[in-house]
């Protein structure tokens, strides 16, 4: 259904992925921030599914083009670059949400993120850097801030869905983040999915389960609900 865009970070060639209706013209985009496994056939299945819906959806690439990471690389180690240099990471945020944004399909002035893990972790950070969006949904993301958000500095509206069995992202730094918007004075929320680990939606599995990460399908129903509500919300 969709279709390979390719772009670039400086010198790093990416490759993203575009879903949107048919003969679609400025319609509200959503951009999709994916997990440490890149730009994966689940993940585009996501955007198939916005699409369906009206939006125009984008799949950032983080690794380049092609790159799939999978075991036996390890998940903390794919992301850890990342994670370590805040700014790198927003480049790359940002380089893909200029390429979306230059798409005829998608209506500049109506775009919302979504992303998912590291995914989620990056929505966050577009928040954080005052990225002209209307709103990011964050889900089982890290929510560690290296960088806090400056007061009045965000725009987005924040959703963050939360598994409360998440190891990675335990209730210290969930307590963090909450002080972290009170001083930011973000328009924010945080839903709390008991029993759900890291990787409640299945995304940012690959093939198996792990103590620390397992699909829910109790929350990934209601997350995608919740997901859906708060686009419409922000997007309509």
């Amino acid at each position: 259904m969709g279709t390979r865009v390719p772009y670039h970070d400086e010198e790093h060639h990416l490759e993203g992925y575009l879903a949107a209706p048919v003969s679609a013209h400025t319609r509200p985009g959503v951009l999709v921030v994916p997990s440490w496994l890149n730009v994966n056939e689940s993940i585009c299945r996501r955007a198939d599914r916005l699409a369906d819906l009206g939006y125009a959806a984008f799949v950032v690439d983080l690794f380049g083009a092609g790159v799939r990471p999978k075991p036996p690389q390890l998940p903390q180690d794919v992301v850890a670059p990342f994670l370590k240099d805040r700014l790198q990471f927003r480049q790359r945020l940002f380089a893909g949400l200029r390429a979306f944004q230059r798409r005829p399909e998608c209506n500049r002035d109506r775009i919302a993120a979504v992303g998912y893990c590291l995914g989620g972790c990056g929505v966050l950070e577009l928040a954080r850097a005052g990225a002209l969006l209307q709103g990011v949904v964050s889900l089982h993301g890290i929510l560690s801030a290296p960088i806090p958000a400056q007061p009045k500095g965000v725009g987005a509206k924040i959703l963050v869905l939360h598994g409360d069995a998440d190891p990675l992202g335990p209730f210290d730094q969930l307590s963090a983040f909450c002080d972290e918007m009170r001083a930011a004075k973000a328009n924010w929320e945080i839903d709390i999915y008991g029993g759900a680990r890291h990787s409640f939606t299945g995304e940012g599995i690959f093939n198996r389960e792990t103590p620390e990460a397992g699909r829910h399908s109790q929350s990934e129903s209601r997350s995608w609900r919740t997901t859906l509500g708060f686009l419409a919300e922000v997007l309509g």
